[in-house]
């Protein structure tokens, strides 16, 4: 193995910034990494199941969706891969806005920590569909790391735009 001096550089410097921060600021970092971790965990978990649990998971989530829609009168029938679309999108949006706002807590608002995001969460989509290829009846699919990177993106690039939106406002307020 090779020694590498600027890994060293990084760890020491992500010491340095859990070091140098005010308490508040550090609970909430490890509040966004708990919380990043939990869901990375569901997702790996889900991956893992074997094809015939994750149908049935999906099957009852299919019904009670269904059974509300009858409650409320709406023509419409929900089917699995609608909602396996839709958890697929949901679970990397929320790991994009995660991800992203555990990068802003440690390097502010810049264009560096959505690539951070963009590029951890991406990775975390990636291994997701390669546990896939060794579950039972599972696959890697294309078309669910497609979605995936969608999700992200869209949870992402929006709390970004939103936070680049309240700073402006903020560099205006102060301005006056």
């Amino acid at each position: 193995m090779t020694y590498r001096p600027e890994l060293d550089k990084i760890i020491h410097r992500m010491g340095d910034y859990m070091k140098n921060c005010s308490k508040k600021l550090l609970v909430y970092r490890i509040i966004l990494l708990f919380l990043t971790f939990l869901l990375v965990v569901f997702i790996f978990s889900n991956s893992a199941q074997t094809a015939q649990v994750s149908s049935e998971t999906s099957g009852r989530l299919v019904t009670f969706l269904n059974n509300i829609c009858y409650s409320l009168h709406l023509n419409f029938t929900i089917n699995q891969d609608i909602v396996r679309t839709l958890a697929h999108f949901a679970e990397f949006g929320v790991l994009g806005v995660l991800s992203l706002l555990t990068s802003f807590s440690f390097f502010g608002i810049n264009a560096k920590t959505l690539i951070i995001s963009i590029v951890f969460s991406l990775t975390v989509a990636l291994m997701d569909e390669i546990i896939q290829i060794f579950s039972e009846g599972r696959a890697f699919q294309f078309t669910d790391l497609a979605v995936d990177f969608a999700g992200l993106l869209t949870g992402a690039v929006s709390v970004f735009l939103f936070s680049l939106l309240i700073n402006n406002h903020r560099i205006k307020v102060q301005r006056r």
